[in-house]
């Protein structure tokens, strides 16, 4: 399932996109333990350090929950309880949202650039096959099309070969968290963006780093307005 993580990039960041992989490939499901540090480090090639690194970043992407004493297991991110499980580290409001997307669109518009020019054809067809599972799942499972947003718009970046960029975005879909969760369970919502992922992708593809750029603000714009909408609406038990 997993392999040594290359000595190219950030080695943390390469083992969190292998263990999104899996998960996405049905490779690992909610509720399965991952291995133990010491068998991660070997599998992975890696220190503890780096090990512990990209747990940190699983944890606050919301895809694993650490159980002291008896490991890291993958979450089931279905439901309104479970989206809690992606919360803020901010209690949001509709000014910190709206000031959140202004960095999101300078972080994103700038890598979609770069990832236009620099990404290779390994990196072309991870994306590929982000949208592809996007449009095959539908609507029929929102927690893994939840992880496969996280994991386009982290692939993007870590396409764009900038390392500080990667971190930045990693915390700034923590910083949205529960809000982002929220307004991914809007009706249609999760549809049109898988839909707006495969205009940005074949921008990339094509490398039009000028219409990648132009349908990532515009993504980015709606996705912002949808979550607007979601924080001051009623919660998910409220609706019942």
């Amino acid at each position: 399932m997993f392999e040594p993580v290359k000595y190219h990039g950030n080695l943390s960041e390469g083992i969190v996109n292998q263990i999104m992989q899996a998960i996405n490939n049905g490779e690992l499901k909610p509720g399965d333990k991952l291995p133990a540090e010491r068998e991660m480090c070997t599998v992975f090639s890696v220190s503890r350090t780096v090990i512990r690194d990209a747990l940190k970043m699983l944890v606050g992407l919301g895809v694993v929950t650490i159980r002291h004493g008896m490991g890291a297991y993958i979450n089931e991110v279905d439901g309104a309880g479970d989206v809690s499980r992606l919360a803020a580290l901010l209690q949001i409001s509709r000014g910190t949202v709206e000031e959140l997307f202004q960095v999101r669109e300078v972080i994103e518009s700038q890598a979609v650039i770069w990832c236009t020019q620099n990404a290779n054809e390994h990196d072309l067809r991870l994306l590929q096959h982000i949208v592809r599972k996007g449009k095959e799942i539908g609507d029929a499972d929102e927690s893994k099309l939840a992880l496969l947003d996280a994991e386009f718009h982290l692939k993007i970046v870590e396409s764009a070969g900038n390392r500080v960029l990667m971190r930045l975005m990693i915390n700034l879909l923590d910083l949205l968290g529960e809000n982002r969760a929220r307004a991914l369970m809007v009706p249609g919502r999760q549809r049109l963006s898988v839909l707006e992922h495969e205009t940005i992708y074949e921008a990339i593809e094509q490398r039009d780093p000028d219409l990648a750029h132009r349908r990532m603000l515009n993504h980015l714009t709606n996705v912002r307005e949808a979550i607007e909408s979601a924080v001051h609406a009623p919660a998910p038990e409220d609706w019942e």
